[in-house]
């Protein structure tokens, strides 16, 4: 029985994590670590593992590249793509126990090399396995960790396109507005962004924000949908606003029908 789970979104303060069966039960923090440091620079961290299972925890502690995929979806490289900082980081343990009700301090460093440009990023990744065993001799293990982004100051180039911005839905009970944007810059982004709906005089019906968006990396591509829900019968334009940082942003529209397909 293996169960493996990844924090795929941000979050500032602590990420709770427990298998499905709550026989492991851990809180790491912090989830996400930002940094912006110039070359030949050194910065010291320690992530903070609570074990809040009622058994003992072995952990194995490693760095491990990453990408997220177009529906935000979070995985683990088998080797170190060109924007990984994987060789920038090292950790002080390998591997830890932690009592139950015990917290672990996990210390490391961030070297940053001469002559690099742009952002990279890497995981802190924490294998978890529970020191009792269930029928058959197979344990719980699960698979968490801290994301690490480092941007080097006045290197990077911001750089982000909306591929598209269309309507993949359009009923009486709801429209779904579908975009598609790409990263073409050397560091991740953080974005955010509406869409605004008018109808056809220009007055302004609705604006929604859209969700479960934070992090597009270099090179990545990120699929993101908006629901309007029951929306006034008629004529309407949408207009969609993306801000990615600094003065980026970038607008789109694109208009139609309540209650008519595409």
């Amino acid at each position: 029985m293996e169960k493996i789970l990844i924090c795929t979104r941000l979050f500032r303060s602590s990420f709770l994590v427990e298998d499905p069966l709550k026989e492991i039960r851990v809180s790491i923090s912090p989830p996400i670590i930002e940094l912006s440091l110039a070359p030949q620079t050194e910065y010291n961290f320690s992530v903070s593992f609570v074990n809040l299972s009622n058994m003992e925890l072995k952990v194995k502690s490693s760095i491990s590249p990453f990408i997220f995929e177009e529906n935000g979806t979070l995985v683990i490289l088998e080797e170190p793509d060109k924007w990984s900082c994987k060789d920038w980081i090292m950790l002080e343990d390998a591997g830890f126990t932690v009592s139950s009700g015990d917290t672990y301090l996990v210390k490391g460093r961030i070297f940053v090399p001469s002559g690099v440009v742009g952002g990279r990023h890497s995981a802190i990744t924490f294998d978890i396995n529970s020191s009792e065993s269930v029928l058959g001799g197979m344990g719980v293990k699960i698979k968490t960790g801290t994301l690490i982004f480092v941007s080097v100051p006045s290197t990077e180039k911001r750089y982000l396109v909306v591929d598209s911005f269309t309507i993949e839905k359009n009923t009486s009970e709801e429209v779904i507005f579908s975009m598609v944007v790409r990263n073409l810059g050397n560091t991740y982004l953080k974005i955010e962004g509406d869409v605004t709906i008018k109808d056809a005089d220009g007055k302004r019906i609705r604006t929604i924000p859209l969700k479960d968006v934070s992090t597009v990396l270099p090179d990545g591509k990120r699929i993101i949908r908006t629901v309007w829900r029951h929306p006034k019968p008629g004529d309407f334009t949408a207009y969609l606003k993306v801000n990615y940082g600094l003065s980026g942003c970038i607008e789109e529209k694109v208009s139609g029908k309540v209650g008519y397909g595409i």
